[in-house]
């Protein structure tokens, strides 16, 4: 009986995490919030998604 209470309270967290995250996809972007961009150019990691080289091609850099 332990094991199946175990089973049903984790599928109850999985299910809840699923439902909070799709309904936070769903959530639209407060204004103002759009475009987030910083304008960085203070460390050297091109890995970074704010870093403004990222998503250029190496031709381009």
């Amino acid at each position: 009986m332990r094991i199946i209470a175990g089973i049903l309270f984790v599928g109850a967290l999985i299910a809840i995490y699923i439902w909070a995250y799709l309904n936070n996809k769903k959530t639209p972007l407060p204004k103002g919030c759009e475009n987030l961009k910083a304008d960085c150019d203070g460390c050297k990691l091109v890995s970074c998604s704010l870093h403004p080289d990222h998503g250029k091609k190496k031709e381009e850099i």
